[in-house]
């Protein structure tokens, strides 16, 4: 971990948010309750760019599934399930060999059948591998008073990384909520 990492985890560090933004006490107490993650929130038209659910183990370790959709016609979206742990204020783990094995591409409205195009995963693992394989990976989460959304940051071994900021809400996963990309741009 780099010193001024250090530091600013230490000095309870707001990663340059604003300061309405603070630390969440609990950022699993909604999974404990049976919600899912819903990431970059659509309210009026309830979908959700990502979603992600936490199975909760006796151990202090969590389950952790997450798909994230690239495009909507034809429907491609990555699934990743990975391990993480609380360690003081963040939820921290390390991508193993086991679980980028697991990570896969998934598409159509079938019940996430594997993708048929190897190309698309090739890449997909790569990127992978280049970025977050055998890497510590810890997320902070934050929320502001009267807002139902929260916001995630992210560090990678340590160091800041700002593409793993994202803004998520819990939702029930029987309120007809759905997987939706953002319009391309």
């Amino acid at each position: 971990m780099s010193l001024t990492l250090a530091l600013m985890l230490l000095g309870g560090t707001d990663f340059g948010l604003d300061p309405a933004w603070k630390p969440v006490a609990d950022p699993l107490a909604p999974a404990r309750a049976g919600k899912i993650q819903c990431l970059d929130p659509d309210p009026a038209a309830r979908t959700c760019r990502g979603m992600a659910w936490f199975d909760l183990r006796g151990d202090g370790i969590v389950v952790v599934r997450q798909i994230i959709i690239f495009n909507n016609l034809p429907t491609h979206a990555a699934e990743a399930r990975f391990r993480v742990k609380r360690e003081g204020a963040a939820l921290c783990g390390t991508l193993s060999d086991a679980e980028m094995a697991s990570h896969r591409i998934v598409h159509s409205r079938a019940p996430y059948a594997p993708a048929r195009d190897d190309r698309i995963l090739i890449l997909f693992r790569e990127e992978m591998l280049a970025t977050l394989w055998n890497r510590k990976l810890c997320s902070y989460h934050y929320e502001r008073a009267g807002d139902d959304l929260q916001q995630e940051v992210g560090t990678v071994d340590g160091m800041f990384a700002g593409e793993l900021m994202s803004l998520y809400s819990w939702i029930d996963p029987k309120a007809g909520w759905r997987l939706k990309a953002p319009p391309q741009g």
